[in-house]
């Protein structure tokens, strides 16, 4: 289905959608939504000719993460979902050789049988882990599973994936034998710790950046970019690099002119030595909503921290791993860094201090040097900024 078919089914079965207001002709008429719209909304986002299936329990569903703060309950009919992830088959297959039957682990963030919460999952050709409370100890016990499992592929969030192999080269564990694919999603990586993994592991590595609404949204080529997964969704940039997506296969939710709460740029134009010609996003890594909060009342965008670190990775040849930035008071922060060389430890500090400073006005930093960063226990995500400013906690 293409972009302009979906929109006019949308807009004729989905009251929701009847209700908006279409400026003119375009395909630029059309409104763009968000996920405070769609949520204040719920009671007519959902396609009535599928109330039935409703009824009989006959839908798949799934509750996105909530990282922005908001929860989305998300309605898939089955065949639907399964086009919806054909697309991301076929090139995990084309790209990196990975097939529906080959075995994989993987994480999830809570799934509750007979009221208790699930601590692990195994199918023929599956092996799931609660990604709550993952202490040492239970991440010790975690891997031993996964040994005897012997996975050909993960699918697992950048964080989780360096906080499990942290913890096996700390313990000198040996690799999984037949592993020989990683696939990251949920979440942005340092070039630094995409490269770590990689020559850990000695395996192909690849992003995959997606939805709970759409599923798929962009997949990692081995030349390293990210393209728009063209099959499956309808990607566009609004304001300021907002990313805006379409589905194209979700009938139960439509989801027209979307915005996802990401920034990024979205190259149309490009000559990526893989062939493709699908458009390519590049990502940043901080969310539209994660604002450092000034004393005088303004805010300002903490992709300000990327840029350091980026600057600091690039002088020193990649040794930051991971970070996470905590804003305590209006100029006070909390700074913990995963790094590969502890050599380094006072030349961070130095020059993340005077990067800063050349934006900002002077503020006090706290640094730790940490082994292990750990998801966020409400998200199951590694937030690379957290301002308590306005109440937000970890």
């Amino acid at each position: 289905m293409q972009k302009e078919e979906m929109a006019q089914y949308a807009y004729e079965s989905v009251p929701f959608y009847r209700s908006l207001q279409r400026t003119g002709d375009l395909w630029c008429d059309y409104p763009v939504v968000d996920k405070k719209t769609v949520l204040a909304h719920m009671d007519s986002v959902f396609a009535p000719q599928y109330m039935s299936d409703l009824y009989a329990n006959k839908l798949e569903h799934v509750l996105t993460s909530g990282s922005t703060g908001e929860c989305l309950e998300v309605f898939w009919k089955r065949s639907q979902n399964i086009k919806s992830l054909i697309p991301l088959w076929n090139k995990r297959r084309l790209y990196y050789n990975i097939s529906p039957l080959d075995r994989r682990c993987y994480f999830f963030t809570t799934k509750v049988v007979g009221g208790q919460d699930l601590e692990f999952e195994k199918s023929e050709y599956g092996l799931g882990f609660n990604k709550m409370n993952l202490t040492v100890d239970r991440l010790l016990s975690i891997y031993e599973l996964m040994t005897e499992f012997n996975p050909r592929w993960m699918i697992v969030q950048p964080s989780m994936m360096m906080l499990l192999t942290k913890v096996v080269q700390q313990y000198d564990l040996q690799p999984l034998s037949d592993l020989s694919y990683i696939e990251l999603t949920g979440e942005g990586i340092t070039a630094g710790a995409k490269k770590f993994l990689k020559d850990f592991w000695s395996c192909n590595i690849a992003s995959q950046y997606g939805c709970y609404e759409a599923n798929s949204i962009a997949y990692e080529c081995p030349c390293g970019s990210l393209h728009v997964m063209s099959e499956n969704v309808f990607a566009e940039n609004v304001g300021e690099e907002e990313i805006c997506i379409t589905s194209l296969h979700n009938k139960v939710m439509p989801f027209v002119r979307y915005k996802i709460g990401d920034k990024g740029k979205i190259l149309y134009e490009h000559n990526c030595p893989c062939g493709s010609k699908e458009p390519v996003i590049e990502l940043k890594v901080f969310r539209e909503n994660d604002w450092i909060y000034n004393e005088d009342g303004t805010v300002s965008h903490s992709d300000i921290f990327c840029n350091i670190v980026d600057k600091i990775n690039l002088a020193l040849q990649q040794v930051i791993l991971q970070y996470q930035i905590i804003q305590t008071d209006y100029k006070e922060f909390e700074v913990y860094i995963v790094m590969d060389d502890e050599e380094d430890m006072d030349e961070i500090q130095k020059m993340f201090i005077e990067f800063y400073e050349k934006y900002q006005q002077k503020s006090k930093f706290v640094f730790h040097f940490v082994d292990y960063l750990y998801p966020g226990e409400k998200t199951g995500k590694l937030a690379w900024f957290v301002s308590k400013m306005k109440g937000e906690s970890i």
